[in-house]
């Protein structure tokens, strides 16, 4: 379960989500949705916000395996990409 964490989920999980608010936006051609959105996770603050709240799960002693997922969707859902552009 750590590997998975460690691998980077949330963060696929967000790039992939602002990439389809991208693509719903037609702010971008449909080729480049992903791309894009990978380089705006890198240099928005996102990805160290993102890796920091991972670690800090990962700290932790968590023998509830329910409770640690629901962690880490509360993370990735703080943390969506697609709330900047609404306001």
């Amino acid at each position: 379960m750590h590997n998975v964490i460690n691998g980077g989920l949330p963060a696929k999980i967000l790039i992939l989500e602002y990439s389809f608010f991208l693509s719903q936006q037609g702010m971008q051609e449909s080729a480049n949705t992903l791309e894009l959105a990978a380089a705006e996770y890198g240099r928005s603050g996102t990805s160290a916000a993102v890796q920091k709240a991972v670690e800090d799960i990962l700290s932790q002693d968590h023998a509830d395996d329910k409770k640690f997922w629901e962690i880490i969707l509360d993370i990735t859902l703080q943390n969506r990409m697609c709330g900047w552009h609404l306001f």
